[in-house]
């Protein structure tokens, strides 16, 4: 009998051990779960954004490495790139853990470019990134998975990355920091909060869901923390203030982690992926420039222009990607539980 109870209780282990296993991935390593975002019903300021973070962002020194083997994580799109991808890694003088870029031959970017951008993304927000992949297309377009990956195609500018990174250039660096703990930002109660007590958004492709609003807002962020705490010519704080004050909350917006010159922060959180210190700390300071005129009345546009806003196509192919990606793997999962229970019952019962 007692032989029997411990043999219960090893099958209970190992099928809880594997329905555990999709959770984990998913948590760090899946695709962000694939849904149609939800339009917000807010007015936007402007169409889209009119100014470039990449002429007033530091740059960071960095070093080329060539890899011989091309990770998994680029050779797998092959869809992506007509040719193979070609990996290197960089290592910025400000951290001691190195980027994985990988590039197709035929991108619009040349290697050195996207080099130089992602080295323009202030450290406390680039600790974020996972491997960065920069593809051909004739459209700008990028999109960020929940492991910190960025696929960047056409000719990315520095605003971009900046967005992606956040939710991975800078607007990808955005996502790639908003979903870095696994329980991304943009879906708190606090964030809807906020965008639930404003009347506005910065654009047009902030309403096209929360999480895109909150990588948007990212950007804005960072130019007023570099532009003596004003906004663009063009845009007001008065109808998006509660948005800009949520950033303002987060740890990661404080000009000593942001603009640190090291990839090791103390005290931070343990969500980034980069957190080495560089050999010798670099004397880098973020310039904090005047405040920039106001030349522009700002206005709103149309809640319909703002608010109506469907899917792209290259939406809705990432989309459809990453439900594929995420529900094979969860299939497959439950599958291997399921064939191992019966495996184990099997043996028992023969027993």
């Amino acid at each position: 009998m007692a032989s029997l109870i411990l043999k219960l209780v090893f099958l209970f282990s190992l099928v809880s051990s594997l329905l555990a296993a999709p959770l984990r991935f998913r948590q760090r390593d899946a695709p962000a779960p694939a849904v149609t975002p939800v339009p917000l019903k807010l007015e936007a300021q402007r169409d889209s954004f009119s100014f470039d973070l990449g002429t007033t962002l530091v740059l960071a020194n960095s070093t080329i490495h060539q890899l011989q083997l091309v990770p998994a994580s680029c050779s797998a799109y092959t869809a992506e790139c007509p040719t193979a991808y070609q990996a290197v890694n960089v290592t910025y003088d400000d951290c001691g853990d190195a980027w994985t870029v990988c590039r197709c031959p035929s991108a619009n970017m040349t290697l050195n470019t996207a080099v130089e951008r992602l080295g323009r993304i202030p450290v406390g927000l680039r600790r974020y990134v996972g491997t960065v992949l920069v593809s051909p297309d004739v459209e700008t377009h990028a999109y960020t998975l929940t492991s910190g990956d960025i696929h960047m195609f056409g000719d990315t500018e520095v605003n971009s990355w900046v967005h992606e990174i956040v939710s991975s250039g800078l607007l990808k660096a955005a996502h790639a920091y908003d979903w870095a703990s696994g329980k991304p930002f943009s879906e708190t109660p606090e964030w809807y909060q906020a965008i639930g007590n404003d009347t506005c958004v910065p654009d047009t492709y902030s309403a096209t869901s929360a999480g895109e609003d909150f990588a948007q807002v990212i950007v804005m962020k960072i130019f007023s923390m570099i532009h003596s705490d004003s906004l663009p010519d063009g845009w007001s704080l008065d109808c998006m203030s509660h948005q800009m004050q949520y950033m303002s909350s987060l740890p990661l917006f404080n000009k000593d982690e942001l603009f640190g010159e090291t990839c090791a922060i103390l005290g931070s959180d343990h969500s980034s992926r980069h957190s080495k210190a560089p050999l010798v700390t670099p004397k880098r300071v973020q310039p904090n420039y005047p405040a920039l005129p106001q030349t522009v009345t700002p206005g709103l546009l149309p809640v319909a222009a703002a608010a109506e806003i469907s899917p792209t196509p290259t939406m809705t192919s990432k989309l459809n990607k990453d439900n594929a990606a995420s529900s094979l793997y969860q299939a497959s999962s439950w599958a291997a539980a399921f064939f191992a229970g019966g495996a184990v019952v099997g043996w028992l019962l023969l027993l």
